[in-house]
């Protein structure tokens, strides 16, 4: 996954609906650092490492922690995060990574979540000016989740 991806993906979302996306890839480690969701925009992110993505949400007006800090933070009151979805799939995620990092991953918590996910996963983000009724970001997200086929979405993750 790379930024020919993220731009593959936003050329035909404006070609399907005619709005304009603002579409980034972030590399692990210090390239990851994601954008501030600011006010009358909304947006996608995904995660991945290497071939894999893992996760695809979207965030609206009203959700800007969702974009911004919930799926860096291993928190029991938000629901499907990154966090909570690695803790509860562990051997499925551990495959998708080289053997040397299993130990980390086992030894995932509170207080090194957002740091090992900086450092070892990459996030995609499309941005597009609210429409105010939530269908182009519906949309968007769907045609992410279409072209990533991540894999903690759906039916029993």
């Amino acid at each position: 996954m790379n930024q020919e991806v993220a731009d593959q993906i936003a050329e035909e979302f404006k070609r399907i609906t005619g709005i304009e996306v603002s579409q980034s890839f972030m590399g692990n480690g210090p390239a990851h650092s994601p954008t501030s969701l600011q006010h009358g925009m909304c947006g996608v992110y995904a995660f991945m490492a290497g071939e894999h993505c893992f996760k695809v949400g979207k965030a609206g007006p009203k959700s800007k922690a969702r974009w911004n800090s919930h799926h860096y933070n291993l928190d029991e009151t938000t629901p499907s995060t990154m966090p909570k979805s690695i803790i509860k799939n562990k051997a499925r995620f551990k495959r998708c990574f080289a053997e040397e990092k299993h130990r980390e991953i086992d030894e995932l918590n509170k207080e090194n979540f957002q740091r090992w996910i900086k450092d070892n996963m990459s996030r995609m983000e499309f941005l597009i000016e609210d429409q105010g009724d939530g269908f182009a970001l519906n949309l968007l997200e769907a045609l992410v989740q279409y072209h990533l086929k991540p894999i903690f979405e759906g039916r029993g993750v």
